[in-house]
């Protein structure tokens, strides 16, 4: 194996050893079950401002309809009232009288049962915005006593975070240009590591990929024997064999 090429290897093991290293702890802060209280109390709390939300609409619109109906209810009471007071000049009158009242009288009933409705409805609204807000209150300080329980964990990380990408900024310049582009494109491809050992039998001089597990053509094994490096046809990651 030419030397340089080995060298180049070697130093994109090393920065990706250092790499994965970041990304676990990365990961282990993201897994903190304080985070996880935090995205879940944070939904709580923004399905409570909708519910509140809602309930407020819906007041709204049960005052303006209750208006409406009180309205209508005034109305027909100064109708009744004249209707009480005005002489019947005939028999006609009078049997046109006694219908109208019994219509206002059917009409009263059902203007009754609708405030009825508007109180059963008003009681359902009011129950549904207390709990909300019981609900949205317990949340928000369940996300503040999170937040800070994850604040303290990225605290006592941050000195091991700074300290991994320091080494990895300082590794950088030292990275051949054309394979460190090949790792980050693999890295975007969500393809990690990366950078992995050939498996397999170095008697027979068959080998796989140490990522996906597929077989090496003769091609393949043939370019680790002469060059220590080829790319799995498979998932596109570099192969190493540096001895």
């Amino acid at each position: 194996m030419d030397e340089t090429v080995k060298k180049n290897l070697e130093k994109l093991l090393e920065y990706q050893k250092k790499d994965i290293e970041l990304r676990k702890l990365n990961a282990f802060v993201k897994r903190d079950e304080a985070l996880a209280s935090m995205n879940k109390n944070e939904k709580i709390f923004n399905e409570a401002k909708r519910v509140i939300a809602e309930c407020e609409d819906q007041a709204n619109a049960i005052i303006s309809s209750y208006a409406e109906l009180s309205k209508y209810v005034d109305d027909n009471e100064a109708l009744l009232v004249e209707l009480e007071n005005t002489d019947a000049e005939s028999e006609e009158q009078l049997a046109e009288r006694v219908k109208k009242l019994e219509s206002l009288k059917s009409k009263f009933q059902n203007a009754d049962k609708k405030a009825r409705d508007f109180k059963d409805r008003s009681k359902d609204v009011c129950r549904a915005r207390v709990d909300a807000v019981k609900s949205g209150n317990a949340a928000r300080q369940n996300y503040k006593e999170a937040k800070a329980k994850h604040g303290e964990l990225i605290s006592s990380k941050a000195g091991e975070a700074n300290a991994l990408k320091a080494e990895l900024e300082k590794m950088r310049p030292t990275l051949d240009e054309a394979l460190f582009a090949e790792y980050k494109k693999l890295v975007e491809e969500k393809h990690f590591p990366p950078v992995v050992p050939a498996s397999g039998d170095d008697k027979k001089g068959m080998f796989n990929c140490g990522g996906c597990g597929l077989g090496l053509p003769q091609q393949g094994n043939s370019l680790l024997k002469d060059q220590g490096w080829c790319r799995c046809d498979n998932c596109h990651r570099i192969i190493v064999k540096l001895q």
